[in-house]
């Protein structure tokens, strides 16, 4: 496989009334097709990583690459999912999902729908996003972001602000989805079970300044359903990656 996102020794720091080191020699990569979750506690710089990597920051020192291109500090080559929709209230379903590509002059009406039916949002394309439920609207800035033309795409907590329920049935409906179009992903998430089920790799990041501390890589089969996580060699993953994060506060 080919490399899709390669970070390399990624250093960064924040200047204000406090200097704040970030990062100190991160490096990390995503292969192709790969799907992998960067997992760590709160305030390690998982969105400053995302930051940079979409270019809304530049590193103090290191290299970011795309499809092999050093692309320190510049815009456009990601897609990205947040951790709120943020869909545009006043557009239709179908004018959210086509707004990237109406940026870049390419709209294609047709595929949009393709992608709601699959999304079971069939019947939807005329209504506005206060009329969805949450788990809706997520799948409708999730097909947004699957319409953009970049390969890669980096998803901060997509699932966060939804209730129990709907997120596993979430992760369920992006993995179905994931899997017809395998894009590199690049995943944030703070459930140890979330970056199991979803990932190929996951990437254990330390405390501030933060580096990767860890690589794990996931050892079920595709495609997956949520009966996995009653398994025995899953629980027992995730009680190893509980006390590898335990361990890493210990040692702070």
């Amino acid at each position: 496989m080919t490399n899709k996102l390669e970070v390399h020794n990624l250093t960064h720091t924040f200047n204000g009334g406090n200097t704040v080191h970030v990062l100190d020699g991160l490096s990390l990569d995503v292969a192709d097709g790969e799907f992998v979750t960067l997992l760590g506690p709160s305030g390690s710089g998982k969105s400053t990583i995302f930051n940079l990597i979409g270019g809304l920051y530049r590193p103090d020192s290191g290299d970011i690459s795309i499809d092999g291109t050093r692309v320190n500090g510049t815009r456009g080559n990601i897609s990205y999912l947040p951790q709120q929709d943020s869909l545009l209230p006043w557009r239709t379903i179908e004018d959210n999902v086509t707004l990237v590509q109406e940026i870049t002059g390419t709209v294609d009406k047709e595929t949009a729908h393709k992608w709601l039916k699959r999304a079971g949002l069939e019947g939807y394309e005329k209504s506005y996003p206060s009329t969805l439920s949450g788990g809706m609207r997520q799948r409708v800035a999730f097909i947004r972001s699957l319409l953009s033309p970049q390969e890669l795409m980096l998803l901060d907590e997509p699932f966060g602000a939804l209730d129990e329920l709907t997120r596993l049935d979430m992760q369920d409906w992006l993995l179905k989805i994931w899997e017809m179009d395998r894009r590199s992903v690049l995943f944030i998430t703070h459930s140890i079970e979330e970056a199991i089920y979803m990932s190929d790799r996951i990437l254990i990041l330390s405390e501030k300044p933060a580096r990767i501390a860890r690589e794990i890589e996931v050892p079920f089969e595709r495609s997956r359903n949520h009966d996995i996580i009653l398994d025995e060699s899953f629980t027992k993953l995730k009680r190893e990656i509980y006390h590898m994060l335990r361990a890493g506060d210990e040692d702070d």
